[in-house]
């Protein structure tokens, strides 16, 4: 009895002792299977197989070895260019992609090879589990860089120059910068939705960058710009001998109708031109600034909201209660507005604040406008932070992309890309034309002096800025009462409905007014008499 006893006491210890063996080797097994999925090749050495896990690891360590020299070594604004290199993104993308898959299938093969054998069903799916989760610690942000790489591929294709252009300079790739001081580009806005009849351009702004440094200057146009010269030997200076001038609606003769009709009156000049309005327009500020204007980015306004939404928001000064969902009448007042974005510093505001700050026209002139446009713009490059960029990067990518056209070649965006890191770390100036700026040298924006004009400009971007207030870089003044119309209306009526830079149509027709207020809004009406808004932002 007491022999039996025994026998069952030494099965049992001998079956403790077993199953304790097994539930180590198991242990051992899974965690040797993380460590193969995380480290490749270290599974396949604890395997047996140390000739193929050593090669994994030094191949493993070369790459990584690689990628540091070249985070250390390659200055960060060459290494920011990379990404307007088409060529290069397609390279990353195919081999972040490649390193993905190569990665899970070193990652189940070491699975494999350590695999005890005789598991249960049940352990077998536990191990297959440990491989995935381990593998794609690595595995998913490969794979969302290879995306990212191929997403910003196909974005710079979609914005780079999509046909033959009259205006844009002949550089060299290698060197694009070595005989060019500056780099001015235009920025245009249009709108062309529902209710509109043709896109006019209502918002244009030079940025004039030093390419040796990234210091810049944005220069604000106003909309209502009359009898512009066009550039000596161009086929519109031919055309448009006394300047961009004629008879009827003086509203079809400002710098705003350049763009869809001098197209049209003169469509022998843009043969094959992928943006014959951005060329005239180009040509129109090159003769309005003195400077040359080697390329133009236009953003269509209709799709402006998902940018700053994808951004999560900017936040700006608001200097009053800003109105929105409302437009001007011919007398010079406006309709009951759906609501106003609040007065208050340091505000949050969402794409449809955001748009309506810079384009709302009543209450105010179109100076102020163009101050607003000034500070959204100043508050989007604040918040294209690389966390932000990185973080929204898909929703930035597709928002840009259907709304931002340009004459930039393709091959040209590394470069430019590395000038924008340097502008980055550059104050933006500001110059807005008002009318305290002509004022100052005894003109109006509808009958400038274009001579002192583009001796005022060259000598603001050479640093050397003219006496008369106004006409400063770094600083905005606040804009005057408008007395610049060349309808011969009131002073009221033109500030509110007829001159300036804005973001909306010349024709007083309504603003796209959405369905329902946003957070900032309010619902509480208030007359909408224009107002001394003094300093913006």
């Amino acid at each position: 009895m007491q022999r039996a006893r025994r026998g069952q006491g030494a099965r049992r210890s001998r079956l403790q002792t077993r199953r304790a063996e097994r539930n180590g080797r198991y242990g051992r097994f899974i965690g040797l299977t993380a460590l193969g999925s995380l480290v490749p090749g270290a599974g396949f050495i604890a395997a047996g197989k140390r000739r193929l896990g050593t090669t994994l690891l030094v191949i493993l360590v070369a790459l990584l070895i690689f990628g540091l020299a070249v985070v250390v070594l390659v200055p960060p604004g060459e290494l920011a260019s990379y990404g307007g290199d088409r060529q290069m993104m397609l390279i990353l993308g195919t081999a972040l992609a490649a390193g993905a898959v190569a990665w899970l299938l070193i990652a189940l093969g070491s699975h494999r090879s350590l695999e005890p054998d005789g598991l249960t069903t049940g352990k077998r799916l536990a191990g297959a589990a440990v491989v995935i989760v381990c593998a794609s610690v690595v595995v998913a942000p490969m794979a969302v860089g290879s995306r990212y790489a191929f997403t910003q591929r196909e974005l710079v294709g979609n914005i780079s120059s999509s046909g033959a252009s009259n205006t844009t300079p002949d550089v060299d790739i290698s060197d694009p910068w070595a005989d060019k001081p500056r780099l001015n580009v235009l920025f245009l806005g249009g709108d062309a939705g529902e209710g509109r009849t043709g896109l006019r351009p209502d918002t244009q702004i030079v940025a004039s960058i030093d390419t040796e440094t990234g210091a810049t200057t944005m220069i604000s146009l106003p909309r209502n710009l009359q009898g512009i010269p066009f550039p000596e030997g161009t086929p519109l200076a031919e055309a448009y001998p006394d300047g961009f001038s004629g008879g009827g609606d003086p509203l079809e003769w400002m710098l705003n109708a350049v763009y869809a009709n001098v197209p049209r009156d003169h469509p022998e000049v843009f043969e094959g031109v992928g943006d014959p309005g951005a060329d005239a327009t180009k040509w129109a500020v090159e003769g309005a600034l003195g400077i040359e204007v080697d390329y133009f980015i236009m953003v269509d306004l209709a799709g402006f909201e998902a940018v700053v939404n994808a951004l999560g928001g900017i936040t700006v000064d608001v200097p009053r209660d800003i109105p929105w969902g409302n437009k001007s009448l011919p007398d010079g007042t406006c309709t009951e507005a759906n609501g106003y974005i609040q007065q208050g510093d340091d505000q949050l505001l969402d794409g449809f604040q955001a748009l309506w700050f810079a384009r709302s026209r009543c209450g105010s002139d179109d100076y102020e406008r163009m101050e607003r446009q000034r500070c959204v713009m100043n508050a989007i490059v604040d918040k294209a932070d690389p966390a932000t960029l990185l973080s929204q990067y898909q929703s930035l990518a597709s928002a840009a992309g259907d709304i931002i056209t340009s004459d930039v070649p393709a091959d040209l965006f590394p470069a430019l890309i590395e000038l924008m890191v340097k502008v980055r770390t550059q104050p933006l100036e500001s110059l807005t034309l008002d009318n305290e700026f002509f004022g100052s040298m005894g003109t109006t924006s509808s009958d400038p002096d274009y001579d002192q004009l583009h001796a005022r400009i060259q000598e603001i971007l050479a640093g050397t800025p003219a006496a008369p207030e106004g006409g400063e870089t770094g600083e905005t003044t606040p804009p005057p009462e408008d007395t610049t119309e060349a309808t011969g209306q009131s002073a009221d009526n033109a500030s509110s409905d007829r001159s300036g830079a804005t973001i909306e149509q010349a024709s007083g027709e309504t603003d796209e007014p959405a369905e329902e207020p946003t957070e900032g809004a309010t619902d509480e009406p208030a007359a909408d008499e224009p107002v001394d808004a003094g300093a913006v932002c």
